[in-house]
């Protein structure tokens, strides 16, 4: 009966350590992610989606979905119950001009303002152009060169909890400003390791 018992618990034990809490599905769903290249030049490049995402709201055109554009001094996160979601679509002839990557300390970037474009969830591939060309070529027709998930040498994720607690602020409250400033310290005070997970791929956070 005590065998009975121990190997229930066990059992248990195991069930439990592979099930996502609320909370580490919710630091999922509000990740913000941030990656190295393999090469800076690699930021040139065009990246597209070789399938759909399957998110309702974001739509493509030529492979690259225009949806979201983000905001510097508005709450980076948007309210889920948001649905007027207008003002997050933009032409994607801004590409050829903006800047599509925010750099950070030591060597990192995240994207921002367009921050799908290079979610995992459509199986994304860098194209043999430049971002400076999107709105004069075919790009479905451009040579692909590798997954997108070739050109990072590092990706980390951080979960809504940690940026809550290093910003001091609500994820209705923070700004790209604030979740900057706190990587960044993050990354000054040699904390990557404790508070920045390392993920095979980046994953556009769902709000």
């Amino acid at each position: 009966m005590k065998k009975l018992f121990l190997y229930a618990g066990l059992l248990m034990a195991v069930c439990l350590a592979g099930c996502d809490t609320p909370e580490q599905l919710e630091g999922l769903k509000y990740s913000f992610s941030i990656f190295r290249y393999t090469d800076e030049s690699y930021k040139e490049n065009i990246i597209t989606m070789t399938q759909e995402s399957g998110v309702p709201e974001i739509q493509r055109t030529n492979g690259i979905y225009n949806f979201p554009k983000r905001k510097k001094d508005a709450p980076y996160f948007r309210d889920p119950a948001q649905t007027d979601l207008s003002e997050f679509y933009f032409d994607i002839c801004e590409l050829a001009t903006e800047e599509k990557v925010l750099p950070l300390h030591d060597g990192y970037y995240t994207y921002f303002p367009y921050t799908a474009l290079s979610c995992n969830s459509g199986e994304p591939v860098m194209r043999d152009c430049k971002w400076e060309d999107i709105c004069s070529v075919d790009v479905s027709a451009l040579p692909e060169i590798c997954p997108a998930e070739n050109i990072y040498a590092e990706i980390r994720s951080f979960p809504i909890q940690t940026l809550e607690k290093k910003t001091g602020k609500s994820r209705k409250e923070m700004t790209i400003e604030d979740i900057e400033k706190a990587i960044n310290e993050i990354i000054d005070n040699g904390e990557i390791d404790k508070y920045g997970e390392k993920v095979p791929n980046i994953s556009a956070s769902t709000y």
